[in-house]
């Protein structure tokens, strides 16, 4: 019994807060720690975009500095505000938040980066975001006592086995199929940022590492003895460090409009998907929200195959918004630049000598 009594009022903040006002203060201040987390994310990915721009106008020291500041935003500060989020809200209420992430991008790209908002970039964008947050309205929040034994409890449990199988099937899918496309590709583009998002939307982990530091700062370590709990730590780090390597990539070669769109509707996806399978918050939840929950997810889902569609279709996502024929002509321009032409008649053989290997005809053939 005392231990029980301990448990309750080491965790008091975690367990009966929810009830009360103080509770409703908490969630306000982890839900504006959550939105600080997406704004300064949305500008580390701009200045990672940025810095590519800079480099193809030779400024390869500005194109440095923008790259290191870029991804320490999305290292340091973005994860620092998510962590503090998680800890103050329940998951199910921090994942529709995060889609803040495309509100920025979409009203600062245009300025800050000059790309072009079309009209099926901006409606992809809205239905994302509105499918997230119409998502706060079915949230079932189910409180629980986290403690090391819980933790191996939910790792263990047949559910997160399953959605362990399935994410490691849609990373190697990405991975060997669809990130195999041409540099440029609509799908490319897609997997680039989906595969991103996806790793960056296993927050669960997050969840978890958040609450026992809370109770850790309380005066409860108990949790931090067993590895299980180290294990949540490394998952954490390592899905909030892996993920900056494709999207950082991705925006090296597409457009932020594109790119942070796909990549933010994919993490909330994942984030709301993990909530539910992982974290168990919607297990009672009555069948009406489970049910809308279920269809904001969908929603999010079509914004996101909406968005890849136009792509595909316009061809403004890839190499900087010049789409695969600009891309083709920027290449015959540099690679005619490193020819001598002295005479009219240079230029004339210089053709036809390309036109005739192209065509697997000997270049001699031409004397």
């Amino acid at each position: 019994m005392a231990e029980n009594t301990l448990s309750v009022s080491s965790n008091d903040t975690a367990i009966s807060l929810p009830d009360g006002e103080a509770s409703d203060s908490l969630w306000a201040v982890g839900v504006c720690l959550a939105v600080l987390g997406t704004l300064a994310g949305t500008i580390g990915k701009q200045m990672v975009r940025c810095s590519r721009l800079a480099k193809e106008r030779r400024k390869q020291k500005e194109g440095q500095v923008l790259l290191i500041a870029g991804l320490a935003l999305q290292i340091a500060l973005n994860p620092a505000c998510d962590i503090a989020g998680y800890a103050m809200a329940p998951a199910s209420v921090i994942a529709p938040v995060t889609g803040m992430d495309i509100v920025w991008n979409t009203l600062i790209a245009p300025c800050s980066l000059g790309e072009t908002l079309t009209l099926r970039r901006l409606s992809s964008a809205a239905i994302i975001f509105f499918t997230a947050t119409a998502s706060v309205f079915f949230r079932q929040i189910n409180e629980v006592n986290w403690s090391a034994e819980y933790v191996k409890h939910v790792l263990l449990a047949s559910r997160t086995m399953i959605y362990g199988l399935c994410f490691i099937a849609w990373f190697t899918f990405n991975t060997l199929v669809l990130m195999k496309y041409p540099d440029g590709s609509a799908v490319r583009g897609f997997s680039l940022g989906a595969t991103a998002g996806t790793l960056a939307g296993n927050m669960w982990c997050t969840k978890i590492v958040a609450v026992l530091l809370e109770q850790c700062l309380g005066g409860n370590c108990i949790a931090w003895l067993q590895p299980v709990s180290w294990i949540a730590l490394a998952a954490a780090v390592t899905f909030s460090t892996t993920n900056l390597y494709f999207i950082s990539l991705g925006l090296q070669h597409y457009e932020a409009l594109f790119m942070v769109t796909v990549f933010m509707g994919a993490s909330i996806v994942t984030n709301s998907l993990s909530a539910i399978v992982v974290l168990a918050e919607m297990d009672e939840a009555p069948w009406w929200k489970l049910g809308g929950y279920v269809l904001c997810i969908l929603g999010m889902m079509a914004g996101l195959v909406l968005l890849t569609e136009g792509e595909k279709e316009t061809g403004h996502g890839g190499h900087g918004g010049r789409g695969r024929r600009g891309h083709a002509n920027l290449e015959e321009v540099e690679l005619s630049s490193s020819y001598e032409v002295r005479d009219v008649r240079d230029v004339r053989f210089d053709l036809d000598a390309r036109s005739a290997t192209s065509l697997g005809a000997p270049t001699s053939a031409l004397d």
